[in-house]
C-alpha cells in the first residue's frame, strides 16, 4: 500500500526539469537506486527515479519517478505503513517541487483527489494516524509466515517481540525509531551473487564477507529478498582481504558458516539476518582453516 502523488506541471511550454540531486540537496535528503535485491545504491538513479530518505530520520524512502519529466510530469510515493517523520519530509517534497514548478497540480492516485502542498501539511497527523492503524493490521495478521518490510536502505524482518509490540502500539515512535536505528548503522548489508549450472540448472548464492568490515548476513543463504523469486539450492560465502586486493582460497558451505560464527561477537539484527562485527585477516584465516 502507498500514498502516491502525481504533480503535473501546468504551463504549456518550457517545462522545467527537476534534478535529482539537487532536490534531494535542498530538502536535506540522501538518495539512491534499488538493486534487485532491494538494497540501496547509494548516490544512484535509474532512468529519472530514485529513493529518497532523510539521513536524521531514515524511514522506509520516499520514490520519485522523473522519468517523464520532459512532460512535466512527476510522481511521489510513500510506503504505508510510514513513519511520521517521513510523512513529513514527504509533503516538505512536495512544496520543494510545487515551489520549483510554479504552477502545479497534485492528484493523489490512491484517494483519487486534488492536493495542495498546504493541504499535505495540514493532514500529517491524519496521514501518520492511518499510517499507525496500518502498522498495527499489518503486524496483526496471523496468517504471514513473517513480516518484512521494505526499508529506504534495505529491507527489514520484523523480530517477534516487534511484531507484538507494533501490533496494538498507540503511535508511530517506537517504529519511527527503530527504523532509523537499523539502517543509521555503518555496516555492509550482504547481497548474494547468484550463478546457475549450466548442466543441474540449480542455482547457488555466493556471499563474500570482507576483514575489518561490520556487515549484515542472512541466517540463511536464500534469506534474501529479491524480484525474481529465485530459488537457491545452495549457498556459498568467499572471504576477501580488501587491503591485499586478494580472496582467500577456498569456497565454503554457507551453513556451517554461519554456525562457526557463533563464537565470535555475532548479534541478531532482525528475524532474518545477524550483525558480523569487524573480523580481522587472522579471524578470517582461522576460519577457512575450520571449514576446510
Amino acid at each position: 500500500m502507498a500514498f502516491t502523488l502525481q504533480i503535473r506541471q501546468k504551463k504549456l511550454f518550457g517545462k522545467t526539469v527537476l534534478d535529482i540531486p539537487s532536490l534531494a540537496h535542498a530538502c536535506g535528503f540522501c538518495y539512491g537506486s534499488n538493486n534487485d535485491f532491494y538494497i540501496l545504491q547509494e548516490n544512484e538513479q535509474a532512468q529519472g527515479t530514485a529513493v529518497f530518505y532523510n539521513p536524521e530520520r531514515i524511514g522506509r524512502g520516499i520514490f520519485f519517478n522523473g522519468s517523464k519529466a520532459q512532460e512535466g510530469y512527476y510522481e511521489i510515493s510513500y510506503n504505508i505503513p510510514a513513519t511520521r517523520a517521513e510523512i513529513m519530509d514527504f509533503a516538505r517534497l512536495a512544496g520543494e517541487i510545487e515551489r520549483r514548478l510554479d504552477r502545479t497540480e497534485m492528484f493523489c492516485v490512491e484517494e483519487e483527489r486534488n492536493f495542495t502542498s498546504r493541504e499535505l501539511e495540514q493532514k500529517i497527523e491524519d496521514f501518520a494516524a492511518f499510517s499507525r492503524k496500518s502498522l498495527n493490521q499489518f503486524c496483526g495478521n496471523k496468517e504471514f509466515g513473517s513480516h518484512i518490510l521494505t526499508l529506504a536502505r534495505w529491507p527489514y524482518t520484523l523480530t517477534k517481540d516487534k511484531v507484538a509490540a507494533w501490533e496494538t502500539c498507540a503511535d508511530l515512535s517506537d517504529f519511527e525509531q527503530t527504523l532509523h536505528e537499523l539502517q543509521a548503522l555503518d555496516v555492509y548489508y550482504a547481497k548474494p551473487r547468484l550463478l546457475q549450472k549450466n548442466d543441474t540448472k540449480e542455482i547457488g548464492a555466493f556471499y563474500a564477507l570482507t576483514e575489518d568490515c561490520e556487515s549484515v548476513f542472512p541466517v540463511r543463504a536464500d534469506g534474501f529478498l529479491n524480484l525474481s523469486k529465485l530459488k537457491i539450492d545452495e549457498g556459498f560465502v568467499q572471504f576477501v582481504l580488501y587491503n591485499e586486493q586478494r580472496v582467500l582460497d577456498g569456497i565454503f558451505p554457507y551453513e556451517p558458516f554461519i554456525k562457526e560464527l557463533s563464537g565470535y561477537g555475532i548479534r541478531q539484527f532482525d528475524a532474518d539476518h545477524i550483525l558480523i562485527p569487524p573480523l580481522s585477516k587472522a579471524v578470517l584465516e582461522t576460519l577457512a582453516g575450520k571449514l576446510r
